[in-house]
């Protein structure tokens, strides 16, 4: 997450964030989408769950400054 905002990195952030969703059998996840942003990474995910009809739309924010998480 705090590597240089280079399109590999973003890249590997995709691969890894895909990797790890499709491990749980219990979510669907529809859509990714990383942002490169000023301080930071924003990582959106569409996720749905197997057995509901309804998908939600999860943002994350990895701030390099601050080095931690947040849901935005």
């Amino acid at each position: 997450m705090f590597e240089s905002q280079d399109q590999t990195t973003m890249a590997n952030i995709l691969r890894e964030v895909q990797r790890v969703a499709g491990g749980d059998p219990r979510i669907y996840l529809n859509d990714v989408q990383v942002y490169p942003q000023e301080n930071g990474v924003l990582i959106e995910l569409e996720i749905q769950l197997v057995a509901g009809a309804d998908a939600q739309l999860l943002s994350v924010f990895f701030d390099q400054q601050q080095r931690r998480a947040s849901f935005v």
